[in-house]
C-alpha cells in the first residue's frame, strides 16, 4: 500500500483538491451547496491526478527518462517494486473509480458535466500517454493552467446546481498560475534528464534562464490578478487574505535561479505545491470571507 501512496505522488494531489474545494466554495456564497457532489468532484479529481501520476510514471520508464536514482519519481518500476503492468492497470483502475464519481456527477448536473468531465479525463491520459505526450512539449505548462486552473473549478461549481456565469473562469484565474509553477519548476529540475531523453519541455526549448523567467512570473501572476479582480469587484475585498503568502513566493523566487542541480531543486518543486495549497485555501477563506 505504501509503494501504491508513493506513486500518486501525494505532495501533488494538493494540485487537483484546491481547485475542487475553491470552485464549491464559490457555489455555496452563491446560495447553492450539496455535500454529494462536492465529495464526487472532490474525490473524482484526486483520482484522475493520482492516475495521471501513475501514467507518467509507466510512460518515462517506458521511454528511458526514468532510470534509478533519478530525483523526483517514485521508483517503484526502475526499483523493482512493481512492475510497469501493475502501475499502468493500478492507473486504469483509478480511472474505472473516478468514472463512478463521474456518472453521479452527471446525473446532477446533465451533459454539460459531461463533456467538461470526459475532457478533463481526456487530458490526464495524453498528458503523459499518446504519439506526442503534452508533457513532453512546451504546452504543458499551458495546459495545466487551462485544466487544474481553471477547468476544474468550472466543474466543482456547475457540479452544485449553479450553472456556468461567466466571472467563475476570472475567479479561476489566480489558481491557474502556481499549480502551472509546478510543473515548470519539475521541469526545470528534469532539464537535462528531459533533454537526453527527448522530451521538448519549455526550459529545453527556450533555455533555463527564460524558464526561470516564465516560472517567476506565474509565482507573480496569482497576487496580480486577485488584486486586479478585487478592484473590478469580481471577488471581495477579503480575498486580501492572500498576500501573506506573498513571502514564500519571494523565497521561491530567489531559489528557482539559485539553484540548479535535481536534489537542491527538488525541494523547491515540492515548496512550489505547499505555496499552491496555501495561497489556494487563503483564496478560498477570502471567497468565504466575503459571502
Amino acid at each position: 500500500m505504501a509503494e501504491w501512496f508513493r506513486l500518486s505522488r501525494p505532495f501533488s494531489l494538493t494540485a487537483a483538491a484546491v481547485p475542487a474545494v475553491f470552485g464549491t466554495a464559490l457555489a455555496s456564497v452563491d446560495g447553492a451547496f450539496s455535500w454529494g457532489p462536492f465529495v464526487a468532484m472532490l474525490l473524482g479529481s484526486l483520482l484522475i491526478q493520482a492516475a495521471t501520476n501513475m501514467f507518467n510514471e509507466f510512460y518515462d520508464e517506458k521511454r528511458g527518462l526514468d532510470v534509478r536514482g533519478t530525483v523526483g519519481i517514485a521508483g517503484s518500476i526502475v526499483g523493482g517494486r512493481v512492475s510497469a503492468r501493475r502501475v499502468l492497470f493500478g492507473a486504469l483502475f483509478l480511472y474505472v473509480l473516478a468514472l463512478f464519481c463521474g456518472l453521479y456527477l452527471i446525473s446532477v448536473g446533465g451533459w454539460p458535466i459531461l463533456v467538461l468531465g470526459c475532457l478533463s479525463a481526456l487530458g490526464g491520459y495524453l498528458y503523459s500517454a499518446g504519439p506526442r505526450p503534452i508533457a513532453y512539449t512546451p504546452a504543458s505548462e499551458l495546459a495545466v493552467f487551462a485544466f487544474m486552473g481553471v477547468l476544474i473549478v468550472v466543474i466543482a461549481y456547475a457540479v452544485q446546481g449553479a450553472g456556468f456565469p461567466a466571472y467563475v473562469i476570472l475567479a479561476a484565474l489566480p489558481i491557474g498560475g502556481p499549480v502551472a509553477a509546478i510543473l515548470l519548476a519539475n521541469n526545470l529540475r528534469d532539464l537535462v534528464s528531459d533533454r537526453r531523453g527527448g522530451r521538448r519541455t519549455l526550459p529545453i526549448v527556450f533555455g533555463r534562464e527564460p524558464g526561470v523567467a516564465v516560472y517567476r512570473l506565474l509565482l507573480l501572476e496569482p497576487y496580480v490578478a486577485v488584486g486586479l479582480l478585487m478592484a473590478f469587484g469580481v471577488v471581495p475585498l477579503t480575498c486580501a487574505v492572500v498576500y501573506p503568502s506573498i513571502f514564500a513566493a519571494l523565497r521561491l523566487w530567489g531559489d528557482i535561479a539559485r539553484h540548479s542541480t535535481p536534489r537542491r531543486l527538488d525541494p523547491v518543486v515540492k515548496r512550489t505545491a505547499g505555496l499552491h495549497l496555501v495561497f489556494g485555501l487563503l483564496y478560498t477563506a477570502g471567497i468565504l470571507l466575503g459571502g
